[in-house]
């Protein structure tokens, strides 16, 4: 620095140092905290864009550390960036659970999984999605890359909820897809599906698998980019899919499917094939305890709970081109859970739902009375207790790092003393 400028070091509100230099003009102004700092600050460094999102970048992922520390427009916007956010990403990793969203009659739910400061609101989620009077015509499908996915087949249409701001998007069911409201819940007819997108820049993608009738299943894909829906995709095998959610794998997704018994449905993005793979030589697998997951080197995975242990399984294929399923890893959680053992019944457990983004599983872990909800992070196997009345078999885990922009930090600043209107009504 020039001669008659001398540094000092601060602490900003997210308790990070941060060094500023004073002028010797006398004149002085003071941070959120306090400090008293020379008007010079802003012709610093801190007027640097990347020098303040380097600052930024190393804040911890909790969602009220990055809200704390934008005490100033200049820094929101830096902090409200694509380019940021792509480095907070790249930075941190896995995103946290923020909480758990689940359909209440009519309304999608959100019900909070982390403490203060870092705890939404229930009513800034939760979105009312319909009237009274059509309760039943609507489901969840998945909650993907910070958005909900709902599906309501008396509207016809796929609704794309983004929490965080409260857009909702519209996608029209294709124009030739037949789907009484009756019989959707019917045993010859069903359907799941998926959101793909890769960032806010990119043409968003939407997946539908359903199963018509007693004789086929089939896929199609819709594309943002040209507002259509693309040829149906199709095998002839009979299959009856679940309630569920899609996993994405790389270019593949996968269902879990109720008919066949032990098979799992594959779609291939890039070859647009549909194919039935097997499930692991594994007896008791159910949907009520285990979830499709990403495995290793890019593979398909699966997890399974049976209580205390936890197995992670993986599905190899040879340069033959032979699939075998692996069991890669078995993990004890008595000790995570810190659950004494009671001579009054012993604890069961269940896998709730499953957070993509995270990694990470929901599970209910019961006995009488007692019931625990917790997350579990497939890599770390770091577990988080949820506090909630969670008595249903599958739920929409929500797991994403802070949008950092207005809506953002209204979120945070009101945080539990807010009791507004939620999400709105859809």
């Amino acid at each position: 620095p020039a001669p008659h400028f001398h540094w000092r070091t601060l602490e900003t509100q997210a308790r990070i140092p941060i060094l500023f230099h004073t002028g010797d003009d006398g004149g002085e102004m003071t941070t959120g905290r306090g400090h008293c700092v020379s008007p010079a600050v802003a012709a610093g460094p801190l007027e640097d864009d990347n020098v303040v999102g380097e600052i930024l970048v190393r804040l911890s992922p909790e969602p009220s550390s990055l809200a704390r520390a934008l005490v100033c427009k200049p820094w929101g916007r830096v902090a409200a960036s694509a380019d940021f956010r792509r480095l907070w990403r790249d930075r941190h990793g896995r995103p946290p659970v923020l909480g758990v969203f689940d359909k209440r009659m009519t309304t999608l739910l959100f019900t909070p999984g982390l403490q203060a400061p870092d705890r939404i609101p229930r009513e800034r989620f939760s979105l009312q999605v319909c009237s009274e009077a059509a309760w039943n015509t609507w489901c969840v499908l998945g909650v993907r890359q910070g958005r909900v996915l709902i599906m309501n087949w008396t509207l016809r249409e796929f609704l794309i909820y983004n929490p965080f701001s409260g857009e909702r998007r519209r996608v029209s069911f294709p124009p030739d897809l037949s789907l009484p409201p009756d019989e959707f819940f019917d045993d010859a007819y069903n359907a799941n599906g998926a959101l793909l997108w890769d960032d806010e820049q990119s043409p968003l993608k939407l997946v539908l698998v359903a199963c018509s009738g007693r004789t086929r299943v089939e896929a199609r894909v819709y594309s943002s980019e040209t507002g259509t829906w693309g040829d149906i995709i199709s095998i002839p095998e009979p299959c009856r899919l679940t309630s569920v959610p899609v996993t994405v794998v790389g270019n593949r997704l996968y269902c879990w499917l109720r008919r066949p018994v032990n098979s799992i449905l594959e779609f291939n993005l890039d070859s647009q094939t549909l194919a039935l793979i097997t499930r692991p030589p594994r007896a008791n697998l159910k949907s009520r305890n285990c979830r499709i997951i990403p495995g290793e080197d890019g593979a398909v995975g699966l997890a399974l709970l049976m209580y205390p242990a936890i197995e992670l399984w993986n599905r190899n294929i040879n340069s033959h081109g032979v699939a075998t399923w692996v069991l890669r890893k078995t993990v004890i959680l008595d000790s995570i859970f810190d659950l004494a053992p009671s001579s009054t019944g012993t604890w069961r457990s269940l896998v709730l739902g499953y957070a993509e983004d995270a990694n990470a599983i929901l599970i209910s872990v019961y006995k009488e009375m007692c019931i625990r909800a917790f997350t579990v992070q497939l890599e770390s196997m770091q577990c988080k207790r949820i506090h909630g009345h969670f008595l249903n078999d599958v739920y929409h885990p929500f797991a994403s790092f802070y949008a950092a922009g207005p809506s953002t930090l209204q979120i945070l600043a009101r945080g539990n003393n807010d009791g507004g209107a939620g999400g709105g009504q859809a």
